[in-house]
């Protein structure tokens, strides 16, 4: 392949190389070729696979517009990608309407795509250093959107995408209100509520951009403006993640109190639509959006850090802080023309963005060991990023001319139709009647020269736009294939009597050149068969962990659920049992009332009979006895005693009598004291062995006997 410079229709793709801090026990399997003239950059690289690969895959070369090795800084990476002509592009001329630009990312998770974007504590990225250089040449023009209460109305009037616009202060107010620092400079005249007025919400700590990295310095680079046109500069934040789209400046999910309530707030994020509004309908934009007015530098820091902090992330085997989302910063320059003398009126505000993309990096499951939902977060993003990956090398191809397709399928999810909606136009690449031009667009591939070589080359393979593949031939088939075309004469150089080749030689070699070509096709076909199958075999090998998470997950939920179930059953069992015993007992403390109340009427009611009748009768015959009157007390004691002992009295009427009746009272008497006893037994055995326990209360009181009784 010729060392020329590749490009593209639609995108300028760079190529980063990360520098690694430990390069011990680890084989470098990406080179960067050597230009062929000192002056000339380098553009193409080539990886070769591990020396233990068992596949025997080909070395592979790519070609990118440029390709920056690791000593490569962020200040020479801001001049030499094309974001400084991107952004006077926003700016526009002077006179005339500005060109949208986007810049994005793309790489394996942990290569280095956040650290371009958006820098360290140490060095800044590419975003803070794009503002700063804008708002360093936009400062004289800007329109203060605080004290210009018409300024703020006619910007609302001009928004297309039907989103809330905000001044700085009020938005950075609504959110660190509890702060140490209120950073509210002057009241938004025209405002029908004040932020102030708000309930008092947690407690959040306003970002000092004092303490924010500012290094390295932009103050010596140019940019051309339109001198004659005023500018205002709005400023907005969303994310794709799980192919939807989230406002990052709508929400403070970061604020809550624990991370149950982070979950329900971000449960109950609205998904945003990205389509034509009546005010766009030749483009698409992500409409109800939030969008902050930031009249300095140190107000769009500070909406870009309060954005960063409401974006998806999570720690993964690769990556300590892994992004789980695509995340989306939008610098929206509005200009018009400046009041002038002769021209008292400001004319209309137009729009041009500026949209920095920091995608989310691709990453294998077994790798990064995720799982439940940061695995489910991981196979959208490797879903999106193939997609990704088909549209730009499609694209490509396109430039390239080898194929024939007109349109770059970009609908297949939410993040290929954001970055290429604009790029195509609105009708996927055919010219349109719409006046503004297609966005120009920068790619920039992070990659680690030391990391995984498999994630690595599925990324270039997608980006790159030029791309060769060195099959080595088998020099043993050759040789035999051209061997086997002379045959030898016999060794002493008479003729052996058969047909010698000698006059079917062209024949021979154009069969030889037709087989070796068939040999060649062959193999590249194979080559590339062995790679969609090596493309596969990940995908299904995904799929493979994917279900078996999810089965695991099925058998915990169902042990879960099990478990709950059990022990409800036995809380419920063990409540009716007490209840049950309640009321056994409650019922066998009435009947126990009852029959003591029974036997107590019956006790009540027994008394000892007494003839009367009998004992006038034995009155009377001792009168008759004694009638002569000579009877003294003492004999008629004697006689009643004598009746008693069941002797003969002295007198003689009546006794047999007297002494039936005696014995048949005390036979009476004998069995009522039996029934009473036999009662009172009864009315022990009834009692429960709870009752009996209830009466046991002091260590002192036993049981003796049966249990019947009670001993102290």
């Amino acid at each position: 392949m010729e060392q020329s410079k590749p490009s593209a229709a639609l995108f300028d793709v760079y190529l980063r190389l990360r520098p690694s801090a430990s390069a011990a026990g680890k084989e470098r399997f990406l080179d960067v070729e050597d230009t062929r003239h000192a002056h000339q950059l380098p553009t193409h690289i080539t990886i070769k696979p591990p020396a233990d690969d068992k596949r025997k895959r080909a070395v592979e070369r790519f070609g990118f517009t440029r390709v920056f090795e690791e000593r490569c800084g962020q200040r020479e990476l801001l001049e030499s990608i094309g974001i400084l002509p991107i952004l006077e592009g926003v700016l526009g001329q002077p006179g005339r309407e500005g060109r949208d630009g986007l810049l994005a990312t793309l790489g394996v998770t942990g290569s280095g795509k956040s650290h371009t974007i958006l820098g360290s504590k140490s060095q800044r990225g590419i975003t803070q250093l794009a503002l700063d250089v804008l708002y360093r040449h936009t400062a004289p023009t800007l329109v203060d959107a605080d004290y210009s209460p018409s300024a703020f109305s006619s910007l609302c009037q001009a928004d297309v995408s039907e989103g809330h616009l905000l001044t700085a202060s009020n938005f950075l107010d609504s959110i660190y209100h509890g702060g140490d620092v209120s950073y509210s400079r002057a009241a938004t005249p025209g405002m029908e509520t004040s932020f102030m007025s708000m309930p008092a919400g947690p407690r959040r700590n306003i970002p000092r951009v004092s303490n924010l990295a500012n290094h390295p310095p932009v103050e010596d680079i140019e940019i051309a403006i339109d001198r004659d046109a005023e500018y205002a500069v709005v400023v907005s934040m969303y994310e794709v993640h799980n192919d939807r789209i989230y406002d990052l400046l709508a929400s403070s999910s970061s604020s809550a109190g624990n991370k149950q309530q982070q979950q329900q707030q971000q449960a109950k994020r609205r998904a945003l639509l990205f389509k034509s509004t009546e005010k766009s309908p030749d483009r698409k934009v992500v409409a109800g959006l939030k969008k902050v007015v930031c009249s300095t530098l140190e107000e769009a820091l500070l909406v870009l850090e309060t954005g960063l902090t409401e974006r998806r992330v999570a720690g993964t085997g690769s990556n300590a802080v892994s992004s789980r989302s695509h995340g989306f910063f939008n610098i929206e320059v509005k200009k018009r023309a400046r009041s002038t003398r002769g021209i008292p009126v400001s004319g209309p505000w137009t729009s041009s963005t500026l949209t920095i993309v920091d995608l989310a990096g691709s990453e294998r499951a077994r790798a990064a060991k995720t799982a439940g939902a940061t695995l489910a977060e991981a196979g959208k993003i490797n879903e999106s990023l193939m997609y990704l990956g088909q549209c730009m090398q499609l694209q490509a191809d396109q430039a390239q001319g080898l194929t024939n397709a007109n349109v770059v399928p970009f609908r297949q999810c939410k993040l290929t139709e954001l970055l290429f909606s604009n790029s195509l136009g609105a009708t996927g690449g055919k010219e349109t009647g719409s006046k503004k031009a297609p966005q120009k667009a920068v790619m920039i591939v992070t990659a680690d020269p030391l990391g995984d070589y498999n994630a690595t080359s599925q990324i270039l393979r997608y980006s790159a736009l030029a791309r060769e593949v060195t099959v080595p031939r088998v020099p043993s088939v050759t040789s035999q294939i051209a061997s086997a075309s002379v045959m030898p004469s016999n060794l002493h150089g008479h003729p052996t009597g058969r047909a010698t080749p000698s006059n079917n030689t062209a024949a021979v070699q154009e069969e030889l050149e037709q087989a070796l070509a068939t040999i060649a096709s062959l193999r590249s076909e194979l080559e590339v068969s062995q790679l969609l199958l090596q493309e596969e075999t990940q995908r299904r090998q995904a799929a493979e962990a994917s279900w078996k998470v999810a089965e695991t997950r099925i058998e915990e939920v169902e042990a879960e659920v099990r478990e709950e179930m059990c022990e409800e059953f036995e809380s419920r069992l063990a409540l009716e049992q007490r209840r049950w015993r309640a009321a056994r007992d409650a019922e066998m403390d009435a009947q126990d009332l009852h029959l003591d109340r029974k036997l107590e009427v019956l006790t009540q009611g027994m008394t000892i009979y007494e003839d009367e009748t009998a004992e006038k009768e034995n009155l009377v015959g001792f009168e008759d006895d004694g009638d002569d009157g000579s009877e003294s007390d003492a004999e008629r004691e004697d006689d009643i005693l004598g009746k008693a002992k069941g002797g003969r009295p002295n007198g003689s009427r009546g006794a047999n009598a007297d002494v039936a009746r005696l014995a048949e009272v005390e036979a009476e008497n004998a069995v009522l004291r039996e029934k009473v006893a036999n009662a009172e037994r009864s009315k022990e055995a009834q009692r429960s062995p709870s009752k009996k326990m209830r009466v046991l209360k002091t260590p002192s009181k036993g049981w003796r006997g049966s249990g019947v009784e009670l001993w102290e």
